[in-house]
């Protein structure tokens, strides 16, 4: 008689065949795994990236472009009847270390028109949260306007300010934490930004743009020097 002949595979050669096939299942879901978390740390990167360019560009074009106006008159927008003596008109610019206010005409293709009161400062009720208010200059509103959102999960928010206050009476332009009352512009303001993810943020400083149209008679829209290491 012949010997059987066995058409299949022998238990040894399955056992090899599953392990391989085990080997090769396991290095294509780690390939997988590393892959999305690549993707996903692209898209985290790109994100910041968006995110610190969205602020950067909100402050080059509005700041920058801040107009030395007087403050808007108590009694225009209040019901006063009489008005104080007339004075030196009070900058719209106010500067703090956590908060800024200054007027900036929008683009002609937004939705708002005309001059604006750019209000920028954290959130009453979660600091982490970086807001702006725009109202109109010189215009009453009947309801509060709402503020937006320019930039969240902020761990710290600090401005400064360069320049002389008092250019006539012989100041020095200098750093400063806060621009209030002043007779003039800032030269420079500084915004340092970090946020809670430890991403790398340098500070930014914007030249403000001097405009001509200052209120008649006062000192408005007089530049000072720069300081050497912001050229």
């Amino acid at each position: 008689m012949f010997p059987r002949q066995s058409n299949g595979f022998t238990l040894i050669e399955m056992l090899i065949a599953i392990t391989l096939l085990g080997v090769m299942v396991t290095l294509l879901f780690a390939s997988l795994r590393i892959a999305a978390q690549s993707w996903h740390s692209g898209e985290t990167k790109i994100d910041q990236v968006n995110r610190k360019a969205v602020v950067y560009q909100f402050f080059k074009h509005h700041l920058s472009a801040a107009r030395p106006l007087p403050e808007f008159v108590a009694a225009e927008r209040d019901d006063l009847q009489a008005t104080p003596e007339p004075e030196l008109p009070k900058l719209s610019f106010q500067g703090l270390p956590q908060s800024l206010r200054f007027v900036a005409a929008l683009p002609a293709a937004s939705a708002r028109k005309g001059l604006q009161i750019f209000s920028i400062e954290p959130a009453r009720d979660r600091t982490s949260t970086l807001n702006v208010t725009l109202t109109p200059y010189r215009r009453q509103v009947d309801a509060e306007p709402e503020p937006v959102v320019l930039l969240e999960d902020v761990r710290s928010f600090r401005i400064s300010y360069f320049g002389a206050k008092s250019p006539n009476a012989g100041d020095a332009p200098v750093w400063q934490d806060d621009w209030l009352d002043a007779e003039s512009l800032p030269s420079l303001v500084k915004i340092h930004i970090a946020l809670n993810d430890d991403s790398f943020w340098p500070d930014m400083i914007f030249p403000l743009r001097i405009d001509a149209a200052a209120p008649a008679g006062d000192n408005i829209g007089q530049q000072t020097s720069l300081p050497p290491d912001a050229e």
